[in-house]
């Protein structure tokens, strides 16, 4: 039987904290290991997120390293945005929610309560137009249609959604899925596109193959009379 490995941090500092940026990359150590120094610097980064009218819950955490650049930001209860995450324009998110290291969320994107994004996810809430093929597209308008993310969402490493999607709560997101259409609650997808590869509740999903017919009945032996 193969061991289980536990991972849950040790209530302790442990001497990796001392290491360069260690917070940046592993902020989820931040609230059981950081000392009054650490916390102090924090405290002033996300004072001058909040100066900027960003609204942060209790126990955050939120790497200097990462570029965040919202007109709108609202951060739940234990939510952390690891280092070179890149956010930018609206961005909702409920309790326990994570920006793991080079995850990018843009445009209009609203998320529940415990939505874990792996590193180098990309949720763009936006779109440029390209319908007029003589112009440039960087010059052409902007559309948003928005994303919206439920609860307790699993979104793996180097997921793509795009604009107008809505994620079901309960989900996962398989690394490196390209998720342009709605996905259902208590999905699971990958692929490029994605499609829904099984529901956790063990449910027929729209995805799943035909079942298949039962093999045929081989036709009874002929017989021959004999003379």
């Amino acid at each position: 039987m193969t061991a289980v490995q536990n991972f849950a941090a040790p209530s302790e500092r442990q001497p990796s904290a001392d290491l360069p940026h260690f917070f940046d990359y592993c902020p989820w150590r931040f609230r059981a290991w950081a000392t009054d120094a650490e916390r102090a610097a924090q405290a002033a980064h996300q004072a001058t997120l909040t100066g900027s009218g960003a609204r942060i819950g209790p126990d955050c955490f939120v790497s200097p390293l990462a570029g965040v650049y919202p007109r709108a930001l609202v951060l739940g209860a234990r939510s952390y945005v690891a280092a070179y995450a890149y956010v930018t324009d609206e961005v909702t998110t409920g309790d326990d929610c994570t920006l793991n290291p080079y995850a990018v969320v843009r445009g209009r994107v609203r998320m529940g309560s415990g939505v874990r994004i792996g590193a180098h996810a990309s949720i763009i809430g936006f779109n440029h137009g390209f319908a007029d093929p003589h112009t440039p597209v960087f010059q052409q308008a902007e559309t948003v249609r928005g994303i919206e993310i439920g609860d307790d969402v699993w979104i793996g490493s180097s997921v793509t959604i795009l604009d107008g999607v809505r994620v079901g709560s309960h989900t996962i997101l398989a690394a490196g899925a390209v998720v342009t259409r709605d996905v259902p609650d208590y999905a699971v997808v990958g692929g490029s596109p994605a499609r829904i590869l099984k529901s956790r509740l063990g449910e027929p999903t729209p995805d799943s193959p035909p079942a298949s017919a039962p093999p045929a009945r081989p036709p009874p032996p002929r017989r021959t009379r004999t003379t």
